[in-house]
């Protein structure tokens, strides 16, 4: 057998787009008019750098059979969370700010690898998590900080993972 080639990484380094899209026809194949339309609101430098906190949960059926030892287990339900922390200014507030107000619906549109400032279009790959937001709330200030704001994003449908963005 061979060595194993150690595969080439990728820096996330300003590789990564956060948007806010209020709609979107077919969340399983966003069209890139839709990504770029101008009620579009790009969150990504609104956030903090651990600011985007999209998590996935696979739960677990566990089961067994007659005289088994061994449990068994089977892929269950899953369920994703997503909370967003952002720096907030009150004289000229962030776009995380004025467009994800309490009750807001729309759409995360969430794209990795790609330069920041490469406008969404055909072929790219996104995540489109479909959201409701929930009440913008204040992180205590501290010495040698910005102000921000921490705020959960309820999920409200279908999660699609590494769809490719249509003409």
């Amino acid at each position: 057998m061979a060595l194993e080639e150690v595969p080439v990484g990728q820096a996330a380094d300003g590789r990564g787009l956060v948007l806010f899209v209020p709609t979107i026809a077919d969340p399983s194949a966003p069209t890139a008019a839709e990504l770029t339309a101008g009620t579009v609101k790009a969150l990504t430098y609104s956030l903090v750098p651990d600011g985007f906190r999209h998590e996935t949960t696979e739960n677990t059926i566990t089961t067994g059979r007659y005289t088994l030892k061994q449990v068994l287990e089977l892929a269950g339900t899953v369920t994703d969370t997503l909370e967003v922390q952002y720096v907030s200014n009150s004289t000229t507030p962030t776009p995380a700010e004025t467009s994800l107000t309490e009750g807001a619906t729309g759409f995360i549109v969430h794209r990795l690898g790609i330069p920041n400032e490469t406008e969404p279009a055909a072929s790219q790959k996104v995540d489109v998590i479909p959201i409701r937001a929930g009440v913008q709330r204040k992180v205590a200030p501290t010495a040698n900080t910005e102000l921000q704001k921490v705020q959960k994003l309820f999920v409200s449908g279908a999660v699609h993972r590494d769809v490719a963005v249509v003409a």
